[in-house]
């Protein structure tokens, strides 16, 4: 740590700078958001939808749709004009062979919940598209911000197209016939690094333009005049998911006091240096259906000591015969070896957890061990960093009826009323309807919350200033990085 927390002096390497060379850490774990695959897909990619930080379908290659008056189909018009990497017209019938695809991709499946409704995908004109239902599905919108690739090959619609894609090194081109318009950037080339220190070295030494990951820590020493920090809140939340089959969590009365023994505003400033914002929920606090009227868990020990009493984990006077600190009852929690900020963050938790009598212990183990650990279900509890937003779909298909249908519910959560209002937020059309069963679902998840709910964090990209970054509000600048311009005249090669 010591050689790269000092400054560097020696002057950075000149490049093009049309040419944008980003460090991804910690690309070895299972975090999407950060990956070399993630990038691609960011910039080669498009979907017939995109999502707003509220949670509503936006426009993308379907310009606008319309319901069928039954409810059972949904009418969307693509936009004109695209092309494909490879030349081709985007028309409805490109799009149809390449939706099919998508939606009966058993990994699609797994992460969009209205894609199971979808009975046929018909093109019914040059730029028309029919997507209809075996039953009501109001969510399909937004599943529609699904990447769709065109062939075998994978041919996009983005501002990029891949021209190299392994293990060590992605490498994209601008696509000049974009329909938004051709990137002034002329390429962009993405590199993993195992850890966050080694890419803001990097940074620091002008081997790289942009960082995808900085640590809260890292922060004073990334900042300077030639380089630019943005964050923006992600829609992941960091949290503790219970094992609900195994005691003491089986008991809901446990799951609450363990949340009210939660000082969220400590935990972000003392583990996240204050880059977060306070979660008690699974649901996305931005959506537009949200009620922030209702009162949501608040830091009270007291009232999380008496439920531990109530539900029969009294705490003992005095000390064991090895000096300690009687406890109510001891856990053990998973989380990944050598990522810094969760292990910040563990710690934090165990000291508040310990002040009301209960030991929270660390498993700390490989990542790839600690995945496969965590989609056996093996364990007592887990620290995760879970995707939760922006929409009502992200939290069903870890929350719904493990035994109903168990899909990436491996946290044993049942809870019937929850599974009922999560079909109405699904199949809804209505705003009204929608809003009542999200105001209930909230205080049902207050009631029986299937996980101790942490921070929602911040991701932090550091970009050197020889770019000048299009920035949208709560937005992730990498969307916007086919507006970035060159703060330094282009070379000719770019010409």
């Amino acid at each position: 740590m010591a050689p790269a927390c000092q400054r560097i002096d020696t002057p950075p390497p000149t490049r093009p700078s049309t040419v944008l060379r980003i460090g991804a850490p910690e690309y070895n774990f299972g975090d999407v958001d950060v990956g070399l695959q993630q990038i691609a897909r960011i910039l080669s990619l498009e979907s017939l939808t995109t999502l707003g930080t509220d949670g509503r379908a936006l426009p993308s290659l379907a310009d606008r749709w319309n319901w069928a008056a039954d409810g059972l189909a949904l009418r969307l018009h693509i936009r004109s004009g695209i092309q494909t990497h490879t030349g081709r017209h985007v028309n409805a019938e490109l799009i149809a062979q390449a939706l099919t695809e998508a939606v009966t991709r058993p990994s699609n499946l797994a992460l969009y919940w209205s894609l199971a409704d979808v009975s046929s995908i018909e093109a019914t004109g040059g730029d028309e598209l029919v997507v209809s239902l075996r039953r009501r599905s109001g969510a399909l919108p937004e599943d529609l911000d699904i990447p769709l690739a065109f062939g075998p090959n994978s041919d996009g619609t983005g501002p990029y197209k891949v021209v190299k894609n392994e293990a060590t090194e992605v490498v994209m081109e601008r696509f000049d016939s974009y329909y938004g318009g051709r990137p002034t950037i002329l390429q962009v080339v993405a590199k993993p690094y195992p850890t966050l220190r080694t890419a803001w070295t990097s940074l620091l030494r002008g081997e790289i333009d942009l960082v995808t990951n900085v640590s809260p820590d890292a922060l004073q020493f990334v900042r300077s005049d030639s380089i630019r920090v943005t964050s923006h809140l992600r829609r992941y939340q960091y949290l503790v998911a219970f094992n609900s089959t195994r005691p003491p969590f089986v008991s809901p009365i446990v799951r609450r006091a363990l949340n009210l023994a939660v000082d969220r505003t400590q935990l972000v400033s003392r583990s996240l240096d204050g880059h977060g914002v306070p979660a008690t929920g699974p649901l996305w606090p931005r959506h537009w259906a949200y009620d922030a009227t209702i009162q949501p868990f608040m830091f009270d020990s007291r009232s999380a000591e008496t439920l531990l009493e109530s539900a029969g984990f009294p705490i003992a006077r005095g000390i064991t015969s090895s000096g300690q600190r009687q406890v109510r009852f001891t856990f053990t929690c998973l989380l990944p070896a050598n990522f810094s900020t969760l292990e910040r963050m563990a710690l934090e938790l165990q000291r508040q957890l310990y002040d009301i009598g209960v030991d929270m212990k660390f498993d700390a183990i490989p990542a790839d061990e600690y995945s496969k650990r965590v989609r056996e279900g093996r364990f007592e509890a887990v620290l995760i960093d879970m995707i939760s937003g922006p929409t009502f779909g992200r939290p069903y298909i870890f929350w719904r009826s493990a035994k109903g249908f168990r899909g990436l519910n491996v946290f044993g959560y049942e809870n019937v009323e929850a599974e009922r209002l999560f079909d109405v937020l699904r199949e809804s059309t209505n705003e009204g309807a929608i809003r009542s069963a999200a105001k209930r679902l909230q205080r049902v998840f207050l009631e029986d919350p299937p996980a101790m709910f942490l921070v929602w964090n911040e991701r932090t990209r550091a970009i050197s200033r020889q770019f000048t970054v299009t920035e949208e509000t709560d937005r992730d600048p990498l969307y916007t990085l086919w507006r970035w311009t060159a703060s330094q005249p282009p070379s000719a090669t770019a010409q």
